[in-house]
């Protein structure tokens, strides 16, 4: 890690334990929290390319013990409802239905009998859900799905990626992060979610999502609700979102006894279209990518979350200078 960086970890681990020593803002407070995955490995979690959306088994840990120590691990209905605790309350959110959530988040969260809520794109056709940089950083990672995503690239007349050396090691996953910052900077939305739909459908992905027995067994355990993820750039105009928004709704009605009512938004962009779309499904509330504590009254249809991200969830005076620099002034 360069110096400089080191110095600013520092700087935000100090300022974070600091300001947790300033306990009486968190009177009343409750926020939610946005994950993906949690992989088995967290070396593998680490690499530039992932950090900003998987977590590992350590840091993940160290999340939960962090969050218990100073907050309250609530369920969603909870953490909207309005109260007075010394303890801010805190909802655990998981997007996108990976298969991990089976594998690693349920035993940690089960040790600790704490609650959490995954948004599944659709249930039924067991593909989980990934936004277009997850998606191509990950398939250019890859050693059997990176020439297909080299051609896909291609053919969408698309800048070429970063060549593999010898090895695929952290500085060719830094490489594939600079180029999926300079797609999101430089390339039109519409191909890049077009190359991300063509490599979902890779076989090499397939087994990567949660099955509906998986789905009915999280539920019956009593830790995990399960809501619908509503696909980016979906509006009230969009036809098909709609009638997708309607069938996953319906599909969790079939799998699920308690489906929530809630869904999350897969767009970085939140607009009343967003929410009249969900009210049309059916929906009360949508989870954004919008950032910030619940503030009162909470009647609002958008909602904010934190994202967590792996050096986030690593150090809890990175956490509580993230959460707490947040706090409205």
């Amino acid at each position: 890690m360069p110096r400089l960086d080191r110095t600013q970890d520092v700087v935000q681990r100090l300022r974070g334990h600091w300001r947790l020593s300033l306990s009486e803002p968190l009177w009343g407070r409750s926020a939610i929290l946005a994950m993906n995955r949690v992989l088995d490995d967290e070396a593998e979690a680490r690499l530039p390319h992932r950090a900003g959306w998987c977590l590992g088994p350590d840091s993940f840990r160290q999340l939960l013990e962090s969050l218990s120590e100073s907050a309250q691990i609530v369920s969603l209905e909870s953490v909207l409802q309005l109260h007075h605790d010394q303890l801010p309350r805190i909802a655990l959110t998981f997007d996108g239905g990976w298969r991990d959530t089976l594998k690693q988040v349920s035993p940690a969260l089960e040790r600790l009998a704490l609650p959490a809520n995954v948004f599944l794109p659709c249930p039924v056709t067991q593909r989980a859900w990934s936004s277009w940089h997850e998606a191509i950083g990950e398939a250019l990672w890859r050693d059997e799905t990176a020439d297909h995503a080299r051609r896909l690239l291609a053919e969408a007349g698309l800048p070429a990626p970063p060549t593999v050396g010898t090895h695929r090691d952290e500085r060719y996953s830094q490489a594939i992060r600079n180029y999926i910052a300079e797609l999101d900077q430089s390339q039109d939305a519409t191909a890049l979610h077009a190359v991300a739909s063509a490599l979902d459908a890779d076989p090499a992905f397939a087994d990567e999502a949660l099955d509906a027995f998986s789905i009915r067994r999280l539920e019956q355990g009593g830790l995990f609700r399960f809501g619908s993820l509503i696909p980016p750039h979906a509006t009230t105009q969009d036809v098909s979102a709609l009638i997708q928004l309607r069938e996953s709704q319906h599909q969790l009605a079939v799998l699920c006894r308690h489906p929530l009512r809630i869904a999350t938004s897969a767009s970085a962009h939140a607009d009343e279209g967003l929410a009249r779309l969900a009210a049309s499904a059916g929906i009360e509330r949508v989870l954004t990518h919008r950032t910030g504590w619940l503030e009162p009254p909470i009647d609002t249809v958008l909602l904010p979350r934190f994202a967590i991200t792996q050096p986030v969830a690593n150090s809890p005076g990175r956490l509580f200078d993230w959460l707490l620099g947040n706090l409205p002034s």
